[in-house]
């Protein structure tokens, strides 16, 4: 009969274009932020996906059009977890309001490598100026209605809202570029602390 050879090919699993999709972001994510997209390779992102380099240019035509794929994919990622928390409807709108704010910065924090690492990607101001826009309407819908249910007290909600969101991306990006030193957990507090304030909410609330 036959004799086994001593090398065995590895079979390469089929999987979904979106499933592989994924896979090469992931792999993209953990190399852009150990080094950097300048010195990062396509070949370091094929061999950690476990994909062929012609699998990889079948979805993006550069390591650069991939790196702004996967700033648009922690763009939507973030806005989902304001979406997710202020959708909560078993959740009563003061909580909802703080949790948002703490939960938002909470994420941004978390993920501080591979945001310093993409933000100055090509269309990534676009994206972000899209994703905080989408945001603010959120926060500011639910607190008109929280105005309107007299849930919360604040003459400007939109405004509030605005403002509110703005001045904690500031915060959170001081923090992610260590241009001053400011504890991750203290922007998170002061985020929860300054949303009872700005919507006149009374006391710490949790979800």
């Amino acid at each position: 009969m036959g004799t086994e050879t001593s090398t065995t090919k590895r079979k390469r699993v089929a999987k979904p274009p979106e499933e592989r999709r994924k896979d090469i972001l992931d792999a993209a994510a953990d190399v852009f932020t150990r080094k950097g997209i300048a010195d990062s390779k396509i070949e370091e992102i094929t061999s950690l996906a476990e994909v062929s380099k012609g699998t990889f240019y079948l979805y993006f035509k550069t390591k650069d059009e991939a790196a702004a794929a996967l700033w648009e994919r922690h763009m939507n990622d973030f806005a989902s977890v304001g979406e997710e928390i202020l959708n909560r409807t078993d959740v009563p709108l003061d909580a909802r309001l703080v949790d948002v704010l703490e939960s938002l910065c909470r994420f941004a924090l978390g993920h501080a490598d591979l945001h310093r690492v993409l933000y100055l990607v090509a269309g990534a101001q676009a994206v972000h100026a899209a994703t905080n826009e989408r945001l603010i309407n959120m926060i500011a819908a639910a607190a008109r209605e929280g105005v309107k249910t007299g849930e919360i007290v604040c003459e400007r909600p939109e405004m509030m809202a605005r403002a509110l969101f703005h001045g904690f991306c500031g915060a959170v990006g001081d923090a992610i570029t260590g241009f001053v030193p400011i504890s991750h957990d203290e922007v998170i507090t002061a985020a929860g602390e300054v949303t009872r304030a700005v919507f006149g909410l009374k006391g710490p609330t949790t979800a």
